[in-house]
């Protein structure tokens, strides 16, 4: 079995964060999915810091665009049956940064 990939240097501890648990869901490891899952993990850490409304609903929707591209959300994750699995991707986001 490979090791997975490592977060990109360049991301702060809450995009690394976010990689970390994120990237063992990916359905690959092509450099199209790492580059979204890059983006994904830059945005998610923004939302966390946004301040405002318009701001935190920009972020929010860019997490969700990644995210929905990685078939990570809960309508485009067709593998789960329900959104209440606690395995989901965006749930376990949400309820870590409650």
């Amino acid at each position: 079995m490979s090791q997975l990939p490592r977060a990109p240097s360049h991301l702060d501890a809450a995009g690394k964060a976010t990689w970390k648990r994120l990237v063992g869901e990916l359905p690959d490891t092509t450099p199209g999915s790492l580059l979204a899952l890059e983006q994904a993990s830059f945005a998610w850490s923004k939302w966390l810091a946004a301040h405002g409304e318009d701001s935190k609903l920009r972020w929010s929707r860019c997490c969700r665009q990644w995210l929905s591209e990685l078939k990570l959300t809960p309508r485009t994750n067709t593998t789960r049956k329900s959104t209440e699995d606690s395995g989901d991707p965006i749930l376990k986001l949400i309820h870590r940064a409650e």
